[in-house]
């Protein structure tokens, strides 16, 4: 064990060989955040890197964003989400962000594979209470054939 002074108030710290070696030395890539995002970001980073020294860092035992509060479903944004976007970001940013999002869950389910991730192509909804929205919002979704 190592004796670090931390402060004049604390001391004798003890810190592993480990510790140090893998939390407190020279890190290739750290990520913040353990949900799908980060640990997909730290996996894919190792493939590319595979001798690189990579930590995820997380504040609690589990993951504390989005992907734990999710109700577990995997979406490229609702069309109101969407358009809301349109009224601020450029259209042809939108439609690439979409379809990052639509690759990167290919290529997720392609890594991970359907039954480990609980995949399932149910499709998506979105209630209106308006029919002019809903019909604005359509007008605005170009369609692919």
């Amino acid at each position: 064990m190592r004796t670090n002074k931390t402060s004049k108030n604390r001391t004798n710290v003890n810190i592993s060989y480990w510790e140090t070696d893998r939390y407190l030395g020279v890190q290739d890539l750290v990520v913040i955040g353990s949900g799908i995002v980060g640990l997909f970001t730290a996996l894919n980073y190792k493939k590319q890197n595979p001798k690189a020294k990579v930590t995820v860092l997380e504040r609690g035992v589990l993951p504390f964003g989005a992907s734990t509060k999710n109700a577990g479903f995997a979406c490229f944004g609702s069309l109101t989400e969407l358009m809301q976007d349109l009224k601020t970001i450029p259209d042809k940013q939108v439609w690439e962000t979409v379809s990052m999002r639509s690759k990167g869950l290919e290529l997720l389910r392609k890594t991970l594979g359907d039954k480990a991730i609980d995949y399932k192509p149910w499709g998506g909804y979105e209630l209106f209470d308006d029919a002019n929205e809903l019909e604005r919002c359509m007008d605005k979704i170009p369609v692919y054939e």
